[in-house]
């Protein structure tokens, strides 16, 4: 091989990095190619659609040796031809490139430095106080990651409206999704290790949910209010609900009365009596136990947690505590 064609593969090589689609920085990205959302997602869902209306879109994966092809070619050939018959007999492979573009950001979709606020603002008790909290933190995306974000949401809600032949309704499509668009950078250094990578998983989860039954809401011009029927109709056939549930011909009249007297209402429910038998040790508790406990109050007040965990307890051993569940027999 020649001086001058080894000089030109250094030059070409030195130069590649800020050619390539992947592990690129997205705002930089657009600003190279001038395009409004990524190429490669607008590829990939475009094929998803029209193609992927299979079980398990976006949770299976394709063949490993598929996606390295079809990433060589968007590298290099930045819009390649997905109608190969190689593409459209693993389709998978397609829907697997698309997540992995996203996962290999230098910084996440949602980014970095918003995660503390989007977990934040999923642990407001309040929907309507949610929804509000949500698109504020939202406005503050970079542009280019917001108009990326709200393609990718719209596409992946399209996808939902056909669970019935995938299996994948919003629940779904956010748990396999959340982990490439929302990270924790301190958790990330930590090793992903212990109570924080779990509660990582969780937060992830919800936000991703939260914004795909919200979409109208936080993208559109729907008001931000979390009662109306039309809203909760949506948000339940996304999340793979029976469509009967508020089918209007399901929906009965009732004749509320002006003034309840004393006894008025259903009868009284039975209670339903639980036993549960604990020794001094487990009573009292290890502190990883009530580290572990702690992950699901994510969206309860403090004090309620605190009232649960400042309960007083009785001395000695073999004490039996009763808790009272009311059931509907």
């Amino acid at each position: 091989m020649s001086l001058a064609m080894k000089a030109r593969q250094k030059v070409k090589r030195k130069a590649a990095p800020k050619d390539r689609v992947f592990g690129c920085d997205l705002v930089e990205h657009l600003q190279l190619s001038g395009q409004d959302v990524p190429q490669v997602l607008k590829s990939c869902t475009e094929f998803v659609e029209k193609h992927g209306i299979v079980d398990g879109i976006y949770r299976l994966s394709g063949v490993s040796s598929n996606i390295q092809k079809l990433r060589l070619e968007f590298d290099t050939d930045r819009s390649p031809d997905l109608n190969k018959d190689v593409y459209l007999q693993d389709i998978h492979c397609v829907s697997s490139l698309c997540k992995a573009y996203f996962r290999e950001l230098p910084n996440p979709l949602l980014t970095y430095q918003l995660y503390d606020k989007f977990a934040d603002a999923v642990a407001i008790q309040l929907e309507e106080g949610r929804l509000v909290k949500i698109k504020e933190v939202l406005k503050e995306l970079p542009p280019q990651h917001y108009r990326t974000l709200e393609f990718l949401m719209r596409h992946l809600v399209h996808m939902a409206s056909f669970s019935s032949q995938t299996n994948m309704h919003v629940r779904n499509l956010a748990i396999v999704w959340a982990p490439n668009l929302l990270r924790s950078k301190d958790i990330e250094a930590s090793g992903f290790n212990g109570t924080a990578a779990f509660m990582e998983v969780r937060i992830q989860s919800i936000v991703v949910e939260f914004i795909l039954t919200h979409l109208e809401q936080l993208f559109g011009d729907a008001p931000l209010c979390a009662g109306s029927r039309e809203s909760l109709r949506k948000s339940l056939l996304l999340m793979g609900s029976s469509t009967a549930l508020l089918d209007e011909k399901y929906c009965f009249p009732c004749n509320v009365p002006t003034v309840l007297n004393a006894g008025d209402g259903p009868p009284q429910m039975r209670p339903y009596h639980t036993i549960i038998d604990l020794n001094d040790h487990k009573r009292k508790g290890s502190l990883k136990g009530k580290k572990w406990r702690s992950i699901f109050n994510l969206g309860r007040s403090s004090n309620d947690s605190k009232r649960k965990m400042n309960k007083p307890e009785e001395k000695g051993k073999g004490l039996q505590w009763l808790i009272l569940l009311e059931c509907i027999l």
